[in-house]
Order: C-alpha cells, then structure tokens, then sequence
C-alpha cells in the first residue's frame, strides 16, 4: 500500500515503529508524539545530537537506530554516577540497555556534563 510505503521511505517513522522498543515506552507514544516532536525539531539523521539526561533512554531508542542509520552522532549527556546511588543505577542501567548494543543503537557518546562555575541563587 502507498501508507506502507511511505512509512518505510521515512527513516523517522522507521525509527519509532521499531521493534525493539519496549512495550511499556511505545505505550507511551499516544502522549509524547516522538514523531510529530522530532520532526518539530527539524533533527536529521546525519546530525550530532545531544540528549540531555535521558533517564530510561525513551529518545534514546528513538534516536539512536535513527542516526545510526544516517550517519549522524548520538551523544547521552546523563547525571553525573558520582552523585547518587540513584543516579549510578541510572547511568549503569542505560549502559546496559543501549550502550552495549550499538548493532542496534550505533555507537551513543555517554558523557556526564560539568558546570564551569557553580550556578548560584
């Protein structure tokens, strides 16, 4: 069908239709429109993209077979491990899930951003 097609010509569309994204994130698509969103943003599939604290990686699944595909970067600017249990788990979960898989991800830059000078009230 034409609708098929123009899905599979459509490397976003491709991305958030995926297979490998958990049952419980595509459930939550109905609220957050990933695809209406990204194109919002304008993000291609050759671009460099940095997703701030990306938490359970919902973008991330998104992003990462997207701009794998394209050529493009993805770079996962988390909460430093350093500063919480909560937030080691956090870092060490998403580790698991989408760094160790760049066959499915590409290859995600985790990095942890730093303040030049404290931010002050």
């Amino acid at each position: 069908s034409l609708a098929a097609q123009a899905q599979t010509d459509d490397p976003l569309r491709a991305a958030v239709d995926a297979g490998h994204r958990s049952v419980a994130n595509v459930a939550r698509d109905g609220w957050r429109h990933p695809y209406e969103t990204l194109k919002f943003f304008g993000i291609k599939p050759s671009d460099t993209v940095v997703e701030l604290a990306p938490g359970g990686g919902w973008y991330t699944a998104i992003l990462g077979p997207y701009l794998m595909k394209g050529g493009g970067q993805l770079y996962a600017a988390n909460v430093d491990p350093e500063s919480s249990e909560g937030a080691r788990t956090n870092v060490d979960n998403y580790r698991a899930a989408f760094i160790e898989h760049p066959e499915t991800y590409g290859k995600i830059t985790l990095t942890v951003p730093l303040l030049a000078k404290p931010i002050s009230g």
